[in-house]
């Protein structure tokens, strides 16, 4: 918050005060949340849970300090009765969701997005409209955490099978011995040995999907693009995230038929930090071609020009 804004209004003190005893209130009551998460955060359990949930906490954070301007200017105004309502109901539902992560579920995920929904629902029952932006960017981070659940639970078998089918069959016609029975691979490495692994969810590509489906949606709420355009760019970049994907499972299982188990599993961890970036950096060019940014001169200019009658 803007020191001078708290400098200047006496009303945003208040509030500001409020927000954080009431903060203060909800993680001491639900502490066990914070002890639930505590023993996940070691290296393993981070590499089991994915590291991806906190690039996406991250950008979040990143995109709400870049758009802090107008959150600051609409929290100079007061709120009214339906924001305190909404707010309310914001901050019910949040603290039941936290409540349920500290007592009946060990999911990092979904206690990180417990807290965050705790702290924006907090502050849109104090600030009202200034809670837009958090709101959309809680609506993104939980993109991220849902996506792949729901993937999992919806069509897990018919996703990884078929990944799993494309990928053995890509392999075979690039002649090596490997073979499929359901969604495991059985490979004969040149080492001699037989590497057997299991294609689930996340290594078809849930992952990946999920954090492109998040960065989509901050790239929408910063640039968005022609109405027409919006629908082509979503289908070129859910294309383009599974396919990476692919490409990284042929890269992992060739490292493991020429070099062994060892490489097949360090290309496994590894290779998504390179060849994600990489794809994305190519989809944002494209993307920024047909974006247009809220507040262009050239577009005010040309909406200017059209809506003035020539004399």
């Amino acid at each position: 918050m803007d020191r001078s804004l708290l400098r200047q209004n006496q009303s945003v003190r208040l509030r500001v005060g409020l927000l954080f005893a009431c903060l203060a209130l909800a993680f001491f009551v639900f502490w066990s949340a914070f002890a639930n998460v505590a023993p996940l955060l070691n290296y393993a359990a981070l590499k089991q849970n994915g590291f991806y949930i906190w690039a996406v906490l991250g950008l979040c954070i990143v995109w709400g300090y870049m758009k802090r301007t107008e959150i600051v200017g609409a929290a100079r105004t007061g709120t009214d009765g339906r924001w305190v309502l909404a707010g309310s109901v914001l901050a019910a539902a949040s603290i039941g969701l936290l409540y349920y992560a500290a007592n009946f579920v060990e999911s990092l995920p979904l206690t990180l997005f417990a807290i965050a929904f705790v702290v924006v629902a907090l502050f849109a029952l104090f600030f009202g409209k200034a809670s837009k932006i958090p709101l959309m960017l809680l609506g993104v981070f939980g993109i991220a955490v849902v996506f792949p659940a729901l993937l999992e639970s919806a069509v897990a078998a018919p996703f990884q099978r078929a990944t799993a089918v494309l990928c053995v069959s890509t392999l075979q016609l690039a002649r090596v011995p490997v073979t499929l029975s359901g969604v495991t691979v059985t490979l004969n490495s040149l080492v001699g040995s037989n590497i057997i692994v299991d294609v689930d969810t996340r290594c078809a590509g849930s992952d990946s999907l999920a954090i492109f489906l998040a960065i989509f949606a901050l790239m929408l709420i910063d640039r968005r693009p022609g109405n027409r355009a919006v629908l082509g760019l979503f289908i070129f970049g859910v294309v383009g995230a599974y396919l990476q994907n692919f490409v990284r499972l042929l890269a992992l299982f060739t490292a493991g038929y020429y070099y062994g188990a060892n490489a097949l599993w360090a290309v496994h961890d590894y290779a998504s930090y390179i060849l994600f970036p990489v794809w994305f950096l190519g989809f944002a060019v494209v993307y920024l071609k047909y974006a247009r940014k809220p507040g262009n001169p050239a577009i005010g200019r040309m909406k200017s020009t059209e809506s003035t009658p020539e004399l």
